[in-house]
């Protein structure tokens, strides 16, 4: 157990030293190499904070006092910024906390060592007598029952945050307060392109906020909505059952107020040669059920069925999931992706490359999932990200309060 925890500190220190190295050279030369090494340290001392964090409860040996702050620094760290977001736009934030990491540390063990040849490991003294105490053990497990679940909801939606935020480019984050989409404005020249993300049920306000964002004048809206124009869909379905269980509103039509055009007129549209319209054109730039394959016509039927055609919404969803772990293989899945992704992306993209020739704004208000590969597309066609903001779309206390009231 010496030799771990010695490990252990000798990589939380190494990590300290590297993460202010990496740091104060940021500050004058982004992108410097060690910013991979850092990485790779950071995970290794998290992994080795688990073990070392459960081993407190067994072997009585292990200084309470210096791996707690230092377990729970580990921990701090990456939390702090996703609980307080202010806190990653300090540019001085970074470096304080490497700072902090490594003076805490170097402090703490300095209380414990007694050989000037070794001054960063623990004395061969300390991990004298029995490693195993009963009440040691006792006392660490009622802690635990009190603290491990708050600690666990916060790692779930820690980790569902980084999932998140890696599927959707950033434009969706999950926080302890709630779910957050982002909207995100580029410019080239005199042209300038609004990204949204959308999410099919969110709160009232979210969509009323979402619908305030066309600029007046020369845009058009490329909106999102898949067609049935040959009755394909055996079962049809919508959100409402899922947003009524939840408290929330559902997205059933176009949110923005203006004049609908057609594909057709999108390159005459925006050139009035007058003055500018007072609203915007909106375009629903999307692709018709009928270019699914089969795999993704399955799929939609099924959620149609057990979504609409049952009276219990929770029981509809349970089945929905079911159906999926029997029916959805590796293949249909990559399928159902391409369909529900890859393809309707293509088809947007080519609707912007139409409208910037005639508009000098465009708005993609498209689902969060979409936003990633839009993006890219658009940084390809030379725009630079302007300006982010962040809409509150699911309150977790009011979803939460809506299902205790519901209950009672």
């Amino acid at each position: 157990m010496r030799f771990f925890a010695n490990l252990f500190l000798l990589l939380f220190l190494a990590d300290g030293s590297l993460s202010l190295l990496d740091e104060l050279a940021s500050l004058f030369f982004p992108l410097v190499p060690i910013s991979g090494l850092r990485g790779l340290l950071a995970n290794a001392v998290i992994l080795a904070a688990v073990p070392l964090y459960l081993s407190l409860g067994i072997d009585r040996r292990l200084p309470k006092r210096l791996f707690l702050p230092l377990i729970l620094f580990v921990f701090w760290c990456p939390l702090s910024v996703w609980i307080f977001p202010v806190l990653g736009t300090l540019k001085l934030y970074g470096p304080f906390m490497a700072a902090l990491q490594l003076g805490l540390g170097t402090f703490l063990v300095s209380r414990f060592y007694d050989n000037p040849q070794a001054p960063l490991t623990l004395p061969p003294a300390l991990f004298e007598g029995p490693c195993f105490d009963l009440r040691n053990t006792l006392a660490f497990v009622g802690v635990n029952v009190l603290v491990l679940p708050a600690a666990l909801a916060t790692a779930s939606l820690f980790f569902a945050n980084s999932y998140a935020t890696e599927a959707t480019g950033g434009f969706m984050n999950i926080a302890p307060r709630g779910l957050y989409m982002a909207e995100r404005t580029y410019r080239r020249g005199d042209r300038t392109v609004k990204l949204a993300g959308m999410i099919h049920i969110g709160e009232k306000e979210y969509y009323d906020e979402v619908a305030r964002l066309v600029p007046p004048g020369n845009t058009v809206v490329l909106a999102e909505g898949v067609t049935d124009e040959k009755g394909k869909l055996k079962n049809k379905f919508d959100y409402k059952n899922v947003a009524n269980l939840l408290g929330l509103a559902s997205q059933e039509k176009l949110l923005f107020k203006g004049r609908l055009i057609e594909p057709k007129d999108l390159e005459t549209a925006g050139k009035s040669g007058g003055k500018e319209p007072a609203a915007p054109d909106i375009l629903r730039a999307d692709v018709d059920v009928s270019v699914f394959r089969q795999e993704t016509m399955m799929l939609l039927d099924a959620m149609g069925k057990e979504l609409r055609g049952n009276p219990s919404t929770v029981d509809g969803l349970l089945k929905l999931n079911r159906w999926a772990e029997q029916n959805i293989t590796p293949a249909m899945y990559a399928v159902i992706m391409d369909d529900i992704l890859q393809r309707r992306n293509q088809v947007v993209v080519g609707y912007l490359d139409r409208a910037l020739k005639s508009y000098r704004t465009v708005v993609i208000p498209w689902g969060a999932l979409h936003m990633k590969g839009i993006e890219a597309e658009l940084l390809k066609r030379g725009f630079v990200l302007q300006e982010e903001k962040k809409r509150l779309s699911v309150d977790f206390k009011r979803v939460l309060s809506h299902n205790s009231g519901d209950s009672k």
